[in-house]
């Protein structure tokens, strides 16, 4: 099991230029097809410039987080704005909640993203469950 005394161990990103080519990429996996003239990046595309604090997590050697019993339970986003091409963005992920209930254990991931100005763009919150085996 995860200790609790890594609650609070943030992992910081290095910043993460939005391109309009990354955001049609991303469209075009998840099957969004649409076409405007003033390109925003979709809601989810928040785990494209966040996921390099979810690959600091789950490579920590000192957390040690059994990412092969990992189920991802839960997410959530908040925006306080769109995400736009030419965005730089600096995401920090913090642990912020470890607990076991049987056999399972529950790490509570949360992201907040600023952009080149340190003003908020989004904020995540996500629910990793490991089962012990």
């Amino acid at each position: 099991m995860t200790e609790t005394r890594f609650v609070g161990r943030t992992y910081e990103t290095e910043p993460f230029e939005v391109t309009a080519e990354s955001i049609r990429a991303y469209m075009n996996a998840v099957g969004d097809t649409r076409v405007e003239p003033d390109l925003v990046a979709p809601p989810t595309y928040a785990m494209v410039y966040g996921f390099d604090a979810y690959w600091q997590l789950w490579s920590d050697k000192e957390v040690a987080l059994d990412t092969a019993h990992l189920v991802h339970g839960e997410q959530s986003f908040t925006y306080h704005r769109p995400v736009r091409p030419g965005d730089l963005l600096k995401t920090t992920g913090r642990i912020a909640g470890i607990s076991a209930r049987g056999n399972m254990e529950f790490v509570t991931f949360d992201l907040s993203a600023k952009d080149a100005g340190d003003q908020p763009v989004s904020e995540a919150s996500a629910l990793f469950i490991i089962r012990t085996p």
